[in-house]
């Protein structure tokens, strides 16, 4: 029972979890750079609590519930930070309300500082942050593939006429190693859509494009029993 904890690590884990380790990347840096915004957001609850706490705490006042008002400072804090979700409100401003009306002002004010306009800068931090960081990752993975490209290609490259290029036959047994279940045709095709210029040789701008073309799914229609035999 006690693996169940690290199952969702397994969705993580797995070759499928791509685009969710790299959203897990995306927020491990992105939380160092809001660290700032979020701390100045707490210290301004915290000041707000202080305020709360020294103003209610020798009124008598209870909640709803029975439950004393703003009695110490960490209920108080805790009691603002709820308020931040709107979850507790108006419930944590009506008994002060009820006792003097102008102490909802004190409510108001610290609405309109903290959800209205804190929340809306550090969500606008967040976005900003991990857009950023989201593009650095492509950036990466995009630099990352034509690296390995150009690398496969170095391995492979022939000297024809003083041009290093790809001739067919290697880039069959390519393909052959890496996709043993496709048909020649299929070779063939991507061999053609690959040689632009038809000279009979595949550069290495030329050669960039091939991950994108093995992206691509297409549709072999291969003869049934009887197309083979009985043409």
């Amino acid at each position: 029972r006690w693996s169940r904890i690290l199952r969702p690590l397994l969705i993580v884990n797995i070759p499928e979890g791509r685009q969710i380790r790299r959203a897990f990347r995306n927020i491990r840096r992105t939380i160092p750079e809001i660290a700032s915004v979020l701390i100045l957001f707490l210290l301004v609850i915290f000041l707000f609590s202080m305020m709360f706490y020294k103003l209610f705490k020798d009124k008598g006042m209870t909640k709803v519930e029975g439950t004393p008002y703003f009695q110490n400072f960490f209920d108080s804090y805790w009691d603002l930070y709820v308020l931040v979700t709107t979850a507790n409100s108006p419930d944590i401003m009506m008994p002060a309300y009820d006792q003097y009306a102008f102490y909802s002002i004190f409510f108001i004010v610290f609405e309109v500082v903290c959800v209205y306009i804190f929340m809306s800068i550090f969500l606008a931090v967040v976005y900003n942050n991990y857009r950023k960081n989201l593009k650095t990752e492509v950036k990466e993975a995009i630099q990352r593939k034509r690296n390995l490209i150009d690398q496969a290609f170095d391995m492979m490259k022939s000297d024809v006429f003083g041009r290093e290029v790809i001739i067919q036959g290697d880039f069959n047994q390519l393909l052959k190693k890496a996709m043993p279940n496709k048909s020649e045709q299929y070779f063939k095709i991507l061999w053609v859509v690959l040689d632009v210029d038809n000279n009979g040789y595949i550069d290495r701008q030329e050669f960039h494009n091939l991950p994108d073309l093995m992206n691509i799914k297409i549709t072999e229609v291969k003869p049934n029993l009887f197309e083979r035999f009985i043409p």
